[in-house]
């Protein structure tokens, strides 16, 4: 290897390539639902790959200062432990940086906002004088902000659309799903924790609590999903996704049985599981949308039983986008009000 790609290497490894993308996606989850709640036709997609390069851009700059501060010596979730570079924690303030600067060419204020609060959540989490990673409140505090609320929140910002009682529920359900992962991707480091004077759940309760708390996070969440669907707020078809679902369950209570909380392959057969379920939910929401469009009835949020915005007519699908396209053509808004 050449001394230049050399160099270049630790920050390669330590960006954790194979699972980084997950999390600077995250904001497409906000931008569908915004899409999908109000069965819109694509608004502001030109700047969306902007946006995902900011929060890649973002998380990037997360895991180096992460990296910075664990300077880990075995391997790790989607990463493996390499020589730690010395101007590491300069990179990551860089391109924390260089996402705010991004964020600011969207000339969106709450984007700008929200982007500048995940930078400051990541420097409060990894900076040595705060450490919130090892704290036993604020490090799961900030996985459920940064992850679960502020990144999906810049997506639904770029659409534009008021909030709905619905998205409210799903913004508590995808911040219960984050809340799990955070403790599952900690169930295996207990030894690692305690020797950084980390005082996260796997060291104060030890492993087997940890994926309790795992599969109770993941749990709260699938039930309050299933009420959504129960109760009209959701497709019916999304109930397809229940065996994917009691398929990770079962994983995470045999990962509990485990001595010392396993290891990194246990996590990596998780996220294996959940991509999996993940992609089979979105096939069904996909299949959904696709009947009732055939049968020219309502799509995608406005095709449930209960729940719609209040601010959108039930109208069949041609008609209703027909008004949107003349509607944004004459206001420069997205959707057509009823």
């Amino acid at each position: 290897m050449r001394p230049a790609l050399r160099e270049l290497h630790p920050y390669w490894v330590l960006a954790r390539p194979a699972g980084v993308w997950a999390a600077a996606l995250l904001p497409l989850v906000g931008y569908g639902w915004a899409h999908w709640d109000r069965a819109l036709i694509a608004w502001n997609q030109e700047w969306v790959p902007l946006l995902l390069l900011a929060w890649l851009s973002l998380n990037v700059g997360t895991l180096w200062l992460n990296a910075a501060r664990d300077r880990d010596v075995s391997d790790v979730l989607f990463g493996r432990a390499v020589r730690i570079p010395r101007r590491l924690s300069l990179a990551g303030y860089g391109a924390l940086a260089l996402a705010v600067g991004l964020s600011l060419v969207l000339e969106n204020p709450w984007i700008a906002g929200m982007t500048v609060s995940c930078a400051i959540l990541s420097v409060l989490y990894s900076h040595p004088k705060t450490a919130w990673k090892g704290h036993p409140v604020l490090g799961p505090l900030t996985n459920i902000l940064g992850y679960g609320m502020l990144s999906p929140g810049v997506g639904y910002a770029l659409v534009g659309t008021p909030l709905t009682q619905r998205t409210v529920v799903i913004t508590i359900i995808i911040a219960l799903i984050v809340l799990s992962a955070y403790f599952a991707a900690q169930a295996f480091q207990a030894e690692e924790d305690r020797a950084r004077g980390d005082r996260t759940l796997v060291v104060t309760h030890g492993p087997r609590a940890t994926l309790i708390a795992t599969r109770m996070c993941f749990g709260s969440a699938v039930l309050l999903g299933l009420a959504l669907v129960l109760f009209g707020w959701l497709p019916l078809a999304l109930l397809g996704a229940l065996p994917g679902l009691w398929w990770i369950d079962r994983l995470l209570a045999r990962w509990s049985r485990c001595p010392l909380g396993g290891d990194v392959s246990d996590a990596k057969r998780l996220a294996r599981a959940v991509f999996a379920v993940t992609v089979l939910t979105l096939s069904l929401a996909a299949g959904d949308y696709i009947y009732h469009s055939v049968y020219t009835y309502p799509v995608a949020g406005l095709s449930t039983q209960a729940g719609h915005p209040p601010d959108r007519a039930l109208l069949p699908h041609p008609i209703l986008r027909s008004y949107d396209e003349v509607y944004r053509a004459s206001h420069g808004r997205p959707y057509w009000p009823s």
